[in-house]
């Protein structure tokens, strides 16, 4: 079997009936390896349905 294109796609409930889709699909050429190439669509989708945000950083007169 030869693959040729690669589509990953994920939707992210967003709450109160709302959703959002992403999909994205690759195209392969011989040297590419299908297994890495997913991992890579995954990645790339979930990078940018689930942002990670960076932890807050305590500003000068915070008490703690």
């Amino acid at each position: 079997m030869k693959i040729e294109t690669i589509t990953y796609k994920r939707v992210k409930n967003l709450g109160n009936f709302q959703s959002e889709t992403m999909e994205v699909t690759a195209a392969l050429d011989q040297y590419d390896e299908p297994d890495q190439v997913s991992e890579q669509l995954r990645k790339l989708v979930k990078s940018q349905l689930f942002p990670q945000t960076p932890a807050p950083t305590p500003s000068e007169g915070d008490d703690f």
